[in-house]
């Protein structure tokens, strides 16, 4: 296995706490940061995968409140909209697009807002998982009906859950699979990306070498799951064609052998064949460890069978004794000693690094997408910013989802995108500078925010508590306090000064605050 290090995070390293607030959520708000000095990683886990205990009122009540009116006039429907709601709404390819715009800004406050930050964390983790995107309305539904409905569940559940999203179906094409000419997209996926992976992750002599499927196996299964359709259904729903219509069911039985010692056997049946093979890979020793090494990359390192190959076997132990329990799963990998020792893995990709800087920044209203607001800092601009940075939500082509790797977001472009955004945000939420030298406008929010007027020296702590969160270079902070202060580290501080405004970008998009 070939690794990658593309840098060392400057500064000191961050407390325990921090870590967990920046890998377990968005980043902390500014009021998370009282609660660091009686941090207990065990308390802050097994609270935030019991999320159904924690009141999340406010930011439900705050998400229902968006405004769904359309630039066409039109109301978009509510987010746990049926298919046939969705399906008499969807009338053009305008309102499919509408669809996903609100979806950003549900998806988006909720990361803003909500308490429940694991689970949003995993709601993202799982969408990439199982990708899908706007080609089929269909994945406004399976957001809420899938993916947020099982994020924190059973694998098993939501597996077969995904198997049968109509925006599935329709993104790997499997509502054309007949049993005549079976369509073999998504059972390639089901078993190269959704479960198994295309080699063994057992550790052991066949480790990321064996193979886990045969091209028979792939044919094979691709008939199990011919008839698995949603085609011509009156809502899009999912239906399974037991009758002799196209596109139908190869009943006849059949055989896998999934790398196993001896083929699975797949008696002749209709709808029980495809669900039997999804209890097989649920099961499946190598799904097990699969998953764990993804959630792995995705809370400790990039490189797990490098880093943090003991965690991958807790995550995979847990997960197989269990039967696929998410929340069993992530408590072993969270808990393992590989977490706490991870400082310097992770990098944020740009969702992360947008709803980070707005939560550090302690704003609770999120830009609502739905407009044509093509003003210099209307709804617009930031979309065609975050399109820019690389990670659109709900539109990434292929079926692998977006990466999970610091080499697809360490780059230049990034660094000045990032930048440009972090402008973007500040004026747009501490109202806009137009000059660089004149008194930026006074802002009742961003003075309460930083409790202004405060010493230079003084504020630039405060944002690097915020936005950093650990000791920085003593240099660094001399050069921004004498920028904020032109020179004078005692000048005070308001939302009118000049140079305030670009200090928060600036630090907001510094490499100090890339790190996750």
């Amino acid at each position: 296995m070939i690794t990658i290090q593309l840098s060392t995070p400057p500064g000191d390293a961050p407390s325990l706490a921090r870590l967990a607030w920046n890998r377990l959520a968005f980043g902390p708000r500014p009021e998370d940061l009282a609660t660091f000095d009686t941090f207990d990683l065990v308390d802050f886990v097994d609270q935030q995968l019991d999320y159904e205990n924690i009141d999340d009122a406010a930011c439900e009540s705050y998400v229902n409140s968006l405004s769904r009116a359309a630039p066409d006039g039109s109301t978009v429907p509510p987010l746990d909209a049926s298919l046939a709601e969705l399906k008499d709404y969807v009338t053009n390819s305008s309102r499919g697009a509408y669809l996903q715009r609100h979806l950003w800004t549900a998806t988006y406050a909720r990361a803003l807002l909500s308490k429940r930050q694991l689970y949003e964390i995993m709601v993202d983790f799982w969408t990439n998982h199982f990708q899908t995107n706007f080609q089929h309305h269909s994945k406004y539904w399976e957001d809420h009906y899938v993916i947020r409905a099982h994020a924190l569940g059973n694998f098993r559940d939501l597996l077969e859950a995904s198997a049968k999203s109509p925006s599935m179906l329709s993104f790997l094409s499997n509502r054309y699979s007949d049993g005549n000419n079976p369509n073999e997209n998504y059972a390639r996926e089901l078993l190269e990306l959704h479960t198994l992976g295309s080699y063994s992750y057992v550790p052991g002599p066949g480790y990321r070498k064996q193979p886990n499927y045969t091209e028979e196996d792939v044919h094979a299964l691709a008939r199990i799951l011919s008839g698995w359709t949603n085609y011509q259904s009156p809502d899009d729903g999912f239906y399974f064609n037991a009758s002799r219509s196209w596109p139908r069911h190869d009943w006849t039985e059949k055989q896998l052998w999934l790398g196993n010692d001896a083929y699975y056997h797949i008696p002749a049946g209709g709808i029980e064949q495809g669900e039997r093979v999804l209890d097989i890979l649920a099961e499946h020793p190598s799904t097990a460890y699969f998953i764990s090494f993804k959630l792995c990359r995705r809370f400790i390192s990039d490189y797990p069978d490098v880093f943090c190959p003991d965690a991958v076997e807790a995550g995979a132990q847990a997960f197989m004794t269990s039967h696929g329990d998410i929340r069993a799963t992530l408590r072993a990998i969270l808990l393992h000693p590989k977490f706490a020792a991870s400082w310097g893995q992770k990098v944020k990709r740009p969702f992360e690094f947008f709803i980070s800087t707005l939560r550090a920044l302690g704003v609770n209203e999120m830009i609502n997408f739905l407009p044509d607001d093509w003003r210099p800092l209307g709804a617009r601009r930031f979309q065609q910013m975050i399109e820019l940075l690389g990670q659109k939500l709900f539109d990434f082509p292929v079926p692998t989802g977006y990466p999970d790797l610091a080499l697809a977001w360490w780059n230049t472009g990034q660094v000045f995108s990032r930048w440009t955004l972090a402008n973007m945000l500040v004026n747009y939420y501490f109202g806009e500078q137009v000059h660089a030298t004149n008194p930026a406008p006074q802002n009742a929010l961003l003075d309460a925010s930083l409790n202004l007027p405060q010493p230079a020296s003084a504020v630039v702590d405060e944002l690097v508590r915020r936005f950093v969160g650990r000791a920085i270079d003593p240099t660094d902070r001399d050069l921004m306090v004498n920028f904020l202060g032109n020179n004078n580290p005692n000048a005070p501080i308001t939302s009118t000064s000049p140079r305030l405004r670009p200090l928060l970008a600036a630090i907001a998009a510094s490499p100090y605050a890339q790190w996750r």
